[in-house]
């Protein structure tokens, strides 16, 4: 990304996408050092917490860096803020607050993200947002990512299927 070229064309704000910690399974190479990632295209939707930048773009680190460049050319920074999570590698906080339903055999089964009607994300689930702690981590997550972040703005992906 080259915050300086967007600046000189007048560009005032970036919304980056895909900030957010995905399970993009990160490991150490057995042959080196290196950090290698076995999903390096995990769907940008599918985080695996809502509170962490993604580790392919150098965790909180990284991104912090992008964002004070960005402040110093006067280019505001936004990020995603998600309803939902992944369905298969969500962080551990997320468990008793997945949205459940019974399917048609009477069956309980994980819902999954969507789209308002339309479509089901099966990597991505929905909270059950029916309970306060789901409201309280989703604001909390919200704080504290941009504010140690330092972003200007939050970009609620999604928002007709909001709660």
């Amino acid at each position: 990304m080259n915050i300086d070229t967007y600046a000189k064309q007048g560009v005032t704000a970036l919304y980056l996408m895909g900030t957010l910690a995905r399970d993009n399974h990160e490991f150490k190479s057995s042959y080196s050092d290196n950090v290698e990632y076995r999903k390096d295209d995990a769907s940008p939707m599918a985080v695996t917490t809502r509170d962490t930048a993604n580790k392919m773009l150098g965790g909180d680190i990284g991104l912090k860096a992008i964002v004070d460049k960005a402040k110093k050319r006067n280019v505001k920074i936004i990020v995603d803020s998600l309803a939902r999570v992944s369905s298969s590698r969500h962080h551990r906080k997320y468990k008793d607050l997945l949205l459940h339903y019974l399917n048609e055999d009477g069956r309980r089964e994980i819902c999954y993200g969507t789209d308002g009607q339309a479509q089901n994300f099966m990597d991505t689930a929905m909270l059950n947002y029916r309970k306060i702690e789901s409201w309280d981590l989703l604001i909390d997550e919200i704080i504290t990512y941009a504010d140690k972040l330092d972003t200007d703005g939050v970009h609620l992906d999604n928002g007709q299927a909001w709660p």
